[in-house]
């Protein structure tokens, strides 16, 4: 992954990690109607507003139906806001990397260690163990995406 890359994700992330827990997670319905009111705006003047039928804003704010990202995006716009979609991560990306290495690396090790048993060679456990991490490093090193094959 290119720096610059990186670097940008890493940012998000941050900044979704560091909101705090009663604006995460909210619902798009609730947020909706609570900014329509916020603005003392019926339902009908916002369908208005953004050409949908007053009968989708209901069934919107109902959670009858679920809009698409396009519809609700329109939606918010029609009431000054904008939509950003934030990444929130629930493990730390290089952890996540570093666990799926180490899986992948097992099974590559487990593989050779098979092939080493037929020929009755198989490595003590302690071996085992350095060749799962010294091939973790390898893949996280290669920075190849065969971790997740």
């Amino acid at each position: 992954m290119l720096r610059a890359e990186k670097k940008f994700i890493d940012k998000i992330l941050k900044t979704g990690k560091g909101l705090p827990k009663e604006v995460l997670f909210q619902d798009p319905r609730a947020l909706v109607r609570s900014m329509r009111k916020r603005l003392r705006m019926t339902q009908h003047q916002l369908a208005k507003r953004v050409k949908l039928p007053q009968s989708y804003i209901a069934k919107l704010e109902s959670g009858r139906i679920s809009p698409t990202l396009e519809t609700l995006e329109k939606v918010l716009r029609g009431l000054g806001c904008s939509c950003t979609l934030l990444l929130i991560p629930e493990i730390d990306p290089d952890e996540l990397l570093r666990n799926q290495a180490h899986l992948a690396a097992q099974e590559r090790v487990k593989y050779v260690a098979g092939t080493m048993a037929l020929e009755d060679q198989l490595p003590t456990k302690s071996v085992l163990k350095e060749m799962v991490e010294e091939e973790q490093k390898k893949l996280l090193d290669s920075e190849t995406s065969k971790i997740w094959d």
